[in-house]
């Protein structure tokens, strides 16, 4: 039964992954970003860095601040538990016991973050006040994870990649206290991840 979970909840995440990249994809190609309550001016593309006129005027969705405080805390606690916290412990390196599983758990985790971090940048769009001083720090930290855990689903452990994952995430993490939605590392179920 552990096996077959161990299977299953990674081909479900890599699949929610693809369902996003699609998203994406369509997004890159029509030349619209996505916003939440804001009217986009026509003729004219918004920039890829999120403005004030991108933010909404009012709430667009029920406890925004909440969601995004539970979606950031899984997806820093998914980060720290699974991937840099084994990095750190040297278990990335050639020849340590246990090796390919903890890349594989690696890339799931890091699939889970990533739709953690997609959930949790709705939510910022969702609210005026998160979306001014969180947009541009939650979509670096998403390119940023992005970039880690690509190299990482690769089979590729690049202590630079998971250094500058680690570095945004603590940066959107103060940045978020500031504004009154600090986040703590949530632990994430090992059944989640896959085992």
């Amino acid at each position: 039964m552990l096996r077959k979970t161990f299977v299953i909840i990674p081909i479900i995440l890599l699949a929610l992954a693809g369902c996003s990249n699609t998203k994406s994809k369509e997004t890159a190609q029509t030349g619209a970003a996505p916003s939440v309550g804001a009217p986009a001016a026509p003729g004219n593309a918004p920039a890829a860095t999120a403005t004030p006129t991108a933010c909404p005027t009012g709430k667009t969705r029920k406890l925004a601040k909440t969601r995004f405080v539970a979606n950031a805390g899984l997806a820093a606690g998914a980060f720290k538990r699974y991937i840099y916290d084994p990095y750190r412990n040297g278990a990335f390196k050639s020849g340590a016991h246990g090796r390919k599983r903890a890349i594989v758990k690696a890339g799931a985790a890091g699939l889970f973050t990533l739709d953690q971090l997609r959930r949790a940048k709705t939510n910022v769009q969702a609210d005026p006040t998160l979306c001014r001083t969180l947009s541009a720090p939650m979509q670096n930290l998403s390119n940023v994870m992005k970039s880690a855990v690509d190299k990482l689903r690769g089979g590729n452990v690049d202590s630079s990649s998971i250094g500058a994952a680690s570095g945004a995430l603590e940066q959107t993490r103060s940045t978020a206290g500031s504004a009154g939605a600090g986040f703590k590392d949530k632990n994430v179920p090992s059944n989640m991840i896959g085992g």
